[in-house]
């Protein structure tokens, strides 16, 4: 039979060829399978699927492009492009489900048809044919993957570019209270030792008002800097706010924290700060610590911290503080 003279045929054996659907399958094979089929025209815009759609058929593009738009629960949407040659509506057939997406043309667009009960019927007079669509939806699946995975990693980066300090590159209170409430829990819950320092840059407002805010910049981070650089790499520092910062210090008795703050607070006073107009200065901090005790929160941890450094700066700056479990003073 010549399959070319059959006018009822959607599409020509020439258009047949030219489709990645249909690469290495036999037009005879599929023919009598066509005439059960139809081509459609849309406009760019119109709708040829959404999630109310009740008819299940599979759309290959012949000519043009579509767009695929998939909205999430949460609010999250994603748009992917169909070209000529592959198809849309596929997985329906599949799991009798309605689609998951809204597809619309891109623009003008020639579309066949498939019917559900035809493209099972033509999937199993065909190997080739399966195998292309396990490719195409294969490679559809791994090109979906790697775009969620780019987009979660986008919003990693988002995440924790929101807990970082813009100026210092320190974390700032957002990540504090994610963190420090993490290793408080885990602190209480194993009896393991825990001290926090508050820490504040001595006459802060003085140098910013006698050089001004752009001079207030570069100490705050030349402070940041040597903050990291007197510290272990599992203590956490924060930039609390203002020219305040605070570390927590897991595993650290106050012994050892005497030590850690006397490092700080001399690294600092030892440092000179060059100002943009090639001055240069020198300032110091004030550190106030206190070790974990048994029902601590974050809060009240931090609190007894504070009230250390405002003793220390009250006595003196420049120099260290600790308040006990009993609520004294100890000053270094």
């Amino acid at each position: 039979m010549n399959f070319d003279r059959l006018e009822t045929l959607p599409i020509s054996r020439n258009e047949f060829s030219q489709l990645e659907l249909f690469k290495n399958v036999q037009f005879e094979k599929l023919a009598g399978f066509l005439l059960r089929c139809s081509v459609k025209s849309f406009e760019k815009g119109d709708k040829l699927l959404d999630p109310e759609s009740t008819k299940r058929a599979v759309y290959i593009i012949i000519e043009g492009s579509i767009e695929v738009l998939m909205k999430s629960e949460s609010g999250g949407s994603f748009t992917q492009t169909i070209t000529r040659g592959h198809c849309v509506g596929e997985m329906s057939i599949f799991d009798s489900y309605p689609p998951s997406a809204t597809i619309t043309a891109k623009e003008t667009c020639r579309v066949l048809v498939i019917p559900a009960d035809t493209t099972l019927a033509m999937l199993r007079a065909s190997h080739e044919l399966c195998l292309n669509f396990l490719q195409m939806l294969s490679h559809r699946l791994r090109t979906d993957n790697r775009i969620v995975c780019d987009e979660q990693y986008h919003i990693r980066c988002i995440e924790e570019n929101a807990k970082i300090d813009p100026m210092t590159g320190l974390h700032n209170r957002r990540w504090l209270e994610e963190m420090y409430t993490r290793e408080m829990n885990r602190s209480n819950r194993g009896n393991f030792k825990l001290t926090a320092f508050m820490i504040d840059i001595d006459h802060f407002k003085q140098v910013n008002d006698t050089y001004g805010h752009l001079a207030g910049d570069r100490i705050l981070i030349a402070v940041a800097q040597s903050l990291v650089r007197s510290l272990r790499p599992s203590d956490m520092p924060v930039r609390f706010g203002g020219e305040e910062f605070s570390v927590f210090l897991p595993g650290t008795t106050e012994e050892n924290a005497k030590v850690i703050a006397e490092r700080i607070r001399r690294n600092v006073e030892n440092m000179s700060i060059t100002l943009h107009d090639e001055s240069i200065i020198q300032v110091t901090v004030s550190i106030g610590f206190a070790e974990r005790i048994e029902n601590d929160t974050v809060a009240s941890l931090i609190d007894r911290a504070d009230k250390a450094l405002y003793h220390a700066k009250e006595n003196g700056r420049n120099r260290i503080c600790r308040l006990n479990s009993n609520d004294e003073f100890s000053l270094m």
